[in-house]
C-alpha cells in the first residue's frame, strides 16, 4: 500500500490486518518526487489501533520496473532478416536462450531434445512448413552442435544435408519454428517472409502463426497475400507523401481491413488486386483486363491493375447507388486502397439518361466506352486474317488460311443481323461485335475454330499494336482517360 501526499503533509491512513509497509515506488514516473512522503504502520489487530507509525520525507526506493521489463522483452524479442543465415554450426555455450540473431539454434535445439512433447511439436511443424523436410536432426561434434536436414525418407545418415548447405529461408524457418514452440511468449519479428520462401512455404508459415497467438508476431510486407492470410489486429500502412516531403504511417485496424475485404469481395476483388498499385480500373470482364493492360503507355510512371469485376450489372442497375456507397465506405476510405480507383463499363444499349445516373451515383469514377463494347474496337479484316492464320500453324490444321477481303465481305453482309437493343445498328462500330467475332471463326474455317474471347482478343489487340496502331487511337484514348480522371 502506497500513499503520495501533497507538501502540507495531509494524510490518510487505511486500517488493513498485519503489518503495512508502504514505499513510494514502483511509481511510473506518475508523481514528482518533491512531493512525495512515505508513510509505514503497524497494525495491533486486538485493539484495532495503531502500536506505531510515522511518517516521513526520504527519496522514493529505485524503481526497477522499466529495466525489468526492458530485459524481458530483450531476452524474448527475437528479429529475422530477408537474409541467407549462416547458423548450421555452434559452440556448447551453456546458453539458456535464444541469441536475438540465432546463431546458437543449433545448442538450443540440442537441448529441446530433452523434452519429447515439444521436440515432436516442432519436427511437425517444421514438416508442416517445408513438407520436403523428414526430420532436423542435430548432433554434437566435439565441442560444436551441427544442425543437418534429413529429406530422404529412408532416413539415412549419411544422405542429411547440412543447414548451410540448405536453400535460403529454411534456417530462417527453423529458428521462428523454434521460438514457437520453446517460449510461451514472444516477440517475433519477420523483415519480408515472401523474400525468403516460396510463396507455398510462406502461406504455410503464416498459418502456422496464425495458430500461435500467445505470440506477438510483427511482419513487414511489399505483398498483399500475407495481408490476407495473416487478417492482422493492426496494418500500419508506410507511404511518401510527395507534398510533405516525408514518410507517413497510416495505421488500419482488423475491423477496417475486414470491411474492405468484404467490400472488395463484392466488386469480385481482393486485397492482391488493389494492395500497391497507383491506379486501379474495375473492367466488365477478362478480356477488357487483358486488352487494356497492352494500351497502357510504357512510360506512364504509374503502377496500374484493372480487375474483372464480378457483377458489372449490379453496379448499373437501379441498386446502382447503393453498391457504390459499398463500395466508397469499405474501399475508397482505406488506406490499403491507391488514390485513385475507377469504373470500366461498355456502353451496350443503355440511354444518355442511365449512363448520367450511374455517373452521378460513382461520382464521377464510372467511364463508359463511347462504341457498345471492346470487341466493335477489334473489327479490323486484316487482323482477323493474321489471327486464324496463326491458328492455323499453331495447330497445324489442314486447309487455307481465310482472306482478308472475304472477311471484310463477311463482316459487311452480317453485321446487320447482331444488333444492340436500344443502338442503331448501321455500321459494324456499332453492333453486337463480340457475337459477330463469335459467328465468323467457325463461319469461315469450317466449323475448325471457335471463337475464344478473351485468347483471341489479346491476340487481335497485339497485332494491330504492332500492325496497325492508327486503328487503336479511339481505344487507346479511352485508356488515357481511364488513368487521368
Amino acid at each position: 500500500m502506497s500513499k503520495h501526499f501533497e507538501q502540507t503533509n495531509s494524510y490518510e491512513i487505511v486500517f488493513q490486518e498485519g503489518s503495512i509497509g508502504m514505499p513510494g515506488a514502483p511509481t511510473y514516473g506518475l508523481f514528482e518526487e518533491d512531493t512525495k512522503l512515505t508513510a509505514k504502520a503497524l497494525v495491533n489487530t486486538d485493539r484495532s489501533d495503531f502500536k506505531s507509525a510515522e511518517v516521513f520525507n526520504q527519496n522514493p526506493p529505485e524503481d526497477h520496473t522499466t529495466s525489468n521489463l526492458s530485459e524481458v522483452l530483450q531476452a524474448t524479442t527475437f528479429v529475422f532478416d530477408a537474409e541467407r543465415y549462416n547458423i548450421g554450426r555452434s559452440a556448447m555455450d551453456g546458453s539458456d536462450r535464444l541469441l536475438p540473431n540465432a546463431q546458437n539454434l543449433p545448442y538450443m535445439l540440442l537441448k529441446l531434445n530433452k523434452d519429447h512433447k515439444k521436440t515432436e511439436q516442432y519436427q511437425s511443424l517444421v514438416s508442416e512448413v517445408l513438407p520436403h523436410v523428414q526430420r532436423v536432426l542435430v548432433s554434437a561434434l566435439g565441442a560444436e552442435v551441427e544442425i543437418s536436414v534429413q529429406s530422404d525418407p529412408s532416413m539415412r545418415a549419411d544422405l542429411a544435408i547440412p543447414l548451410d548447405d540448405c536453400g535460403t529461408g529454411v534456417a530462417q524457418v527453423l529458428a521462428i519454428l523454434y521460438v514457437v514452440v520453446a517460449y510461451d511468449a514472444a516477440q517475433i519479428i519477420i523483415d519480408e517472409p515472401n523474400s525468403f520462401l516460396h510463396p507455398g512455404a510462406t502461406r504455410r508459415l503464416l498459418n502456422v502463426i496464425k495458430r500461435y497467438d500467445n505470440h506477438q508476431f510483427l511482419l513487414s510486407t511489399h505483398t498483399a497475400d500475407v495481408i490476407s492470410i495473416l487478417r492482422p489486429e493492426k496494418l500500419f500502412l508506410l507511404r511518401w507523401n510527395p507534398d510533405l516531403g516525408e514518410t507517413e504511417l497510416i495505421v488500419n485496424s482488423g475491423t477496417d481491413i475486414e470491411h474492405l475485404r468484404t467490400s472488395l469481395a463484392e466488386l469480385g476483388a481482393s486485397l492482391t488486386d488493389v494492395f500497391g498499385f497507383d491506379v486501379v480500373v474495375f473492367v466488365e470482364g477478362p478480356t477488357e483486363k487483358e486488352c487494356f493492360h497492352l494500351l497502357v503507355p510504357k512510360n506512364s510512371g504509374v503502377a496500374i491493375n484493372f480487375v474483372p469485376m464480378r457483377d458489372p450489372s449490379g453496379l448499373t442497375t437501379i441498386d446502382a447507388q447503393a453498391m457504390f456507397d459499398i463500395y466508397r465506405r469499405g474501399v475508397g476510405g482505406s488506406a490499403l486502397e491507391p488514390p485513385k480507383s475507377r469504373f470500366s463499363f461498355d456502353r451496350e444499349g443503355r440511354s444518355q439518361k442511365q449512363i448520367e445516373d450511374i455517373e452521378r451515383a460513382s461520382k464521377g469514377t464510372a467511364i463508359f466506352l463511347p462504341r457498345p463494347m471492346l470487341e466493335n474496337y477489334l473489327l479490323q479484316p486484316e487482323a482477323i486474317a493474321a489471327t486464324i492464320a496463326l491458328l492455323y500453324e499453331e495447330y497445324t490444321v489442314d486447309g487455307t488460311p481465310v482472306a482478308v477481303g472475304k472477311i471484310k465481305d463477311w463482316i459487311e453482309k452480317s453485321f446487320i443481323a447482331y444488333p444492340v437493343t436500344g443502338v442503331k445498328n448501321e455500321s459494324p462500330l456499332f453492333c453486337d461485335a463480340a457475337k459477330l467475332l463469335a459467328a465468323l471463326f467457325p463461319a469461315l474455317t469450317e466449323g475448325k475454330f471457335e471463337y475464344r474471347k478473351i485468347e483471341y482478343g489479346r491476340k487481335l489487340t497485339e497485332w494491330l499494336i504492332h500492325n496497325d496502331p492508327e486503328y487503336l487511337v479511339d481505344l487507346r484514348g479511352y485508356v488515357g482517360r481511364l488513368l487521368s480522371v
